[in-house]
């Protein structure tokens, strides 16, 4: 393998991981332009590394496929390290699967299988652009945390009026729990709705109710 054609390999890593990347960037995500170039540069350059000492040392047996295996382990920690869970639910799982998917196409540039790492690098701008906006058209079931505090009202009626408004709203309620303190109830109603909305009208219904102190309303899902 001549340097050329190493460079050429590892400038083909740099454009297409630095696409998938760009899209991160824009979208703000924890793991953007850079994280991605680097993590497709790396993995082409394990993978041409395996390839020239193969042709370097024709006495000593270089197995690509545990070079490649290895980093697919690696990348998979990093990818972990993306992941955040949280309160509302878990965030970071598309940008963990874009590193991912960026170490794949760095491994087809290391190989210089160059036709299908710039079709892979396409299929994951769809993914990640077009789908994102048909998802949100999607009448996909949605869960929120809905959680209420009131201070001079019974436990049993309260919920039963929240529950009624949320079910006029199209909103199911999947379960509750409570708090009980001297500073009055805390209510927590995990919600699905029909879509990916918030719905401030029902929240705003709820707070109007008498004797409620405060009304907060967050997404369970998080995923980014």
């Amino acid at each position: 393998m001549t340097v050329s054609d190493s460079a050429l390999r590892l400038l083909a890593a740099f454009v297409l991981g630095g696409i998938v990347g760009l899209e991160r960037q824009i979208h703000g995500r924890p793991a953007g332009l850079r994280t991605h170039i680097l993590v497709c540069l790396g993995a082409a350059v394990a993978v041409i590394a395996g390839v020239q000492a193969e042709g370097s040392f024709p006495g000593i047996t270089i197995d690509t496929g545990r070079i490649i295996a290895g980093v697919i382990t690696g990348i998979g920690f990093l990818g972990a390290g993306t992941i955040i869970r949280h309160r509302e639910g878990i965030g970071g799982l598309t940008t963990a699967a874009c590193i991912w998917f960026v170490a794949m196409i760095g491994i087809l540039c290391g190989f210089a299988f160059y036709i299908l790492a710039a079709m892979a690098s396409v299929a994951a701008l769809l993914v990640l652009l077009v789908l994102d906006a048909l998802e949100d058209r999607l009448p996909t079931a949605s869960y929120w945390m809905l959680t209420a505090k009131t201070g001079d009202r019974p436990l049993e009626p309260f919920k039963m009026e929240c529950e009624e408004i949320l079910e006029k709203r199209g909103i199911r309620v999947k379960s509750a729990t409570f708090k009980i303190s001297d500073s009055g109830i805390e209510l927590s109603l995990v919600l699905r709705a029909r879509n990916r909305k918030t719905d401030f009208e029902a929240a705003e219904t709820i707070r109007k109710i008498g004797g409620v102190t405060s009304v907060k309303w967050a997404h369970r899902s998080g995923e980014w």
